[in-house]
């Protein structure tokens, strides 16, 4: 569960680009156990993008034995593919049906350094054994998977490819969702980040986040220390500004009012976000 001196400690991470912002920060702050390093920086990128991969990403094999490794993503999520572009090289194009666009690696140097990045940090059972056979091919030691901790940047990287944040306005509530083909991965964040899970459309499952007291913790314990990349991270900054709405009365109120109006202005905002979720 969520652990506050990690969560204190990713707030000093700014702090160790200028030393002298330090003084006076007594010394029993500085544990190891606490201190965050330009390693965690990396670290916490690594986790993002085993998030990133284990959502939307696929490892194929060739016949010959040539890998590539492929993300898929929606055309307003484009940023998530660039910064695996800017990391391993490879390409960012249109699919075929031009909805989508993907990632694309396949020289072995980029695949070598994504091995090495996300091997041990991986969760989706289908990811984790598309990496062992990778992993084999390259004679690369396999390390298996860490546990999933809050403070973990993988969740971000998860959401970034199949998560969601929307309001429903026949019910005026929030929600925040991850949605698999398989509940494996979903438990776990219930396990983790609480919520429930639920069967959505009968061939996927969902993970939700409902409850005003818990987005709100989920939004200023996690997501603003692990931010998403996608244009869902648009979206986190309005959440208290359609809660604070609602406690005034403005959801109900006429658009003639400047309360409507206020609220009026908020849906369009939101919906300029252009996350497309429903």
């Amino acid at each position: 569960m969520y652990n506050s001196q990690i969560t204190n400690a990713q707030g000093f991470i700014e702090h160790f680009n200028n030393p002298s912002m330090l003084v006076g920060i007594s010394e029993t702050v500085c544990m190891l156990s606490i201190c965050i390093s330009k390693g965690d920086d990396d670290l916490k990128i690594r986790q993002w993008i085993a998030g990133v991969i284990d959502g939307d990403g696929n490892y194929h094999v060739s016949v010959k034995g040539y890998v590539e490794l492929s993300v898929v993503m929606e055309t307003r999520d484009i940023a998530c593919l660039y910064k695996l572009k800017q990391r391993y090289g490879g390409s960012v194009k249109a699919t075929s049906h031009a909805k989508a666009v993907r990632f694309r690696l396949h020289h072995k140097a980029g695949i070598i350094q994504v091995i090495n990045d996300i091997n041990g940090l991986l969760q989706n059972p289908v990811r984790i054994a598309q990496l062992q056979q990778v992993c084999a091919l390259y004679a690369i030691g396999f390390i298996p998977t860490v546990n999933l901790e809050y403070s973990s940047a993988y969740l971000s990287g998860l959401f970034d490819s199949d998560g969601s944040i929307y309001y429903n306005k026949s019910s005026n509530q929030i929600f925040i969702t991850v949605t698999q083909k398989d509940r494996f991965l979903l438990d776990l964040l219930k396990s983790i980040y609480g919520g429930m899970v639920y069967v959505s459309h009968k061939t996927a499952y969902k993970w939700t986040v409902s409850k005003k007291d818990d987005i709100i913790s989920l939004i200023d314990n996690y997501f603003h220390w692990n931010q998403c990349v996608s244009a869902k991270n648009k979206k986190f900054g309005m959440v208290k500004q359609f809660y604070y709405l609602s406690s005034v009365g403005a959801l109900k109120a006429s658009s003639e009012t400047p309360l409507g109006k206020s609220f009026d202005q908020f849906k369009k905002q939101w919906e300029s976000t252009l996350d497309l979720d429903k």
